[in-house]
């Protein structure tokens, strides 16, 4: 028997304590903090994998575009120092253990942007106003009811938009289906380009649910190929054979994005979510794809937990809205982008 089926009878209790938690903010028991700026929040409803992060990233750039000075408020998930800390541009000098895996892609990807890690979100966010943001984006932000926003967007994975349809610890969901009720927006990412008929189906089962809950829906793509040598045409990467890794909360889209520009994935290593990799699990990594005459590919994510001396190529992934722009998230917050 399955260990998750031994815990089964705990689900219940967890989907218990989401409610409890829920509703106390609801009446007010538990209160949510206002900080003087817009606060944008983009969550899941599951466990990761949604491509949350080059979401982040998007939306962040479009803002700047608008002319806004947004900056991100993250946890820093998987850190071992949990000392507040703000990243500005890519050469922050802090390694994954102390800074946060998704943290140091971000800084990176943003640079100029305040990425201000803090479990406090709260205290980050009066922080990040004072290195000049004027909207604060709240990233992994749902469940995260201690702070007020005044977008809330929840992310759906259009390969496994309801994770499962199961609290932990037989499903992905952090919470039931109908807490999508609580939000502002959906975005349905990882749309491919024959994705009409998935959808329309993801956006019905929303209606049913909150009938006037604006869905969009975005695209993942590859964007840009580093390699040791340096950066490269994505062509490159067409027909080679590929050891692909990473720690991601669904390594499967990876793969499928791998797929898409042309790569012969030959080999996979998954590993957990925000994994700090060891040298001995790199260097047998680097062995195995030497005898398979194969690439070693991974995430941005997951290359700013690498030495510098890894071979491995990165593939960069962005997030497009399907449609002209992202135009109908901002118009819900009248004066959100001026």
């Amino acid at each position: 028997m399955r260990w998750e089926l031994l815990l089964t009878p705990l689900t219940p209790l967890y989907a218990a304590a989401v409610r409890v938690r829920c509703a106390a903010y609801r009446r007010g028991t538990l209160r949510s903090q206002r900080l003087p700026a817009p606060v944008v929040s983009v969550g899941n409803l599951t466990f990761g994998g949604t491509g949350k992060t080059p979401t982040v990233t998007a939306l962040v750039r479009d803002l700047a575009r608008r002319g806004r000075r947004p900056a991100v408020l993250t946890r820093g998930y998987g850190r071992r120092d949990k000392t507040p800390l703000v990243l500005i541009g890519p050469d922050t000098g802090f390694a994954a253990e102390r800074a946060g895996d998704e943290p140091l892609e971000m800084a990176e990807r943003l640079p100029g942007v305040p990425i201000v890690v803090d479990a406090d979100r709260a205290r980050g966010g009066r922080e990040a106003i004072r290195h000049g943001a004027d909207v604060l984006i709240l990233d992994d932000g749902f469940q995260h009811l201690a702070v007020a926003r005044d977008l809330d967007i929840v992310l759906l994975d259009a390969g496994d938009p309801w994770g499962g349809g199961h609290l932990p610890p037989i499903g992905r969901l952090r919470e039931p289906v109908t807490a999508v009720r609580r939000a502002s927006a959906v975005i349905v990412s990882k749309l491919e380009a024959d994705h009409d008929g998935v959808f329309e189906e993801i956006r019905e089962r929303l209606h049913r649910l909150a009938p006037s809950l604006p869905v969009l829906g975005a695209g993942l793509a590859a964007s840009r190929l580093r390699t040791p040598g340096g950066p490269r045409p994505l062509a490159t990467i067409e027909g080679r054979q590929v050891l692909a890794f990473a720690g991601l909360g669904r390594p499967q889209g990876f793969e499928r994005l791998l797929e898409r520009c042309g790569a012969r994935v030959v080999s996979r290593r998954w590993f957990p979510d925000h994994h700090l990799y060891a040298r001995a699990e790199l260097a047998t990594l680097v062995d195995q794809a030497r005898r398979l005459n194969a690439t070693l590919v991974t995430t941005a994510k997951d290359a700013v937990k690498l030495p510098a001396d890894m071979p491995a190529w990165v593939v960069e992934a962005s997030v497009q809205p399907v449609g002209e722009s992202w135009d109908p998230l901002w118009r819900i917050v009248p004066g959100l982008t001026g």
